[in-house]
């Protein structure tokens, strides 16, 4: 599965296109290779609340110690498998529950 996030969009559409990428791999039997690429453009998502982005994404996979919000696009990784190659996609918060930055890069 290849899927490419290119454009600066709307918030809600970029949010919409991540989702739906999102519950795509998630679907995905265990250990499906998958394409995704990380947003070139994720500054329209800046300024969204928290909740936004639970309602669009679901749970988040991994919470950082200081409060961000990670996904990762990829189908469910097997036990006991480790490594990454995929796109994982974090959100900071500021103190109203904002999102303040957006990162994404390929985990390991």
């Amino acid at each position: 599965m290849t899927t490419t996030l290119v454009h600066a969009e709307p918030q809600s559409a970029l949010l919409d296109r991540l989702a739906q990428e999102l519950k795509s791999m998630r679907s995905l039997p265990v250990g499906t290779p998958t394409h995704s690429t990380c947003p070139k453009d994720s500054s329209s998502l800046v300024g969204l609340a928290h909740q936004q982005v639970k309602s669009k994404l679901g749970e988040p996979d991994f919470i950082d110690a200081d409060g961000s919000w990670s996904y990762f696009f990829t189908s469910s990784v097997p036990v006991g498998q480790d490594g990454g190659g995929f796109p994982q996609l974090t959100f900071g918060f500021d103190a109203k529950g904002r999102i303040a930055h957006v990162s994404c890069y390929y985990s390991r």
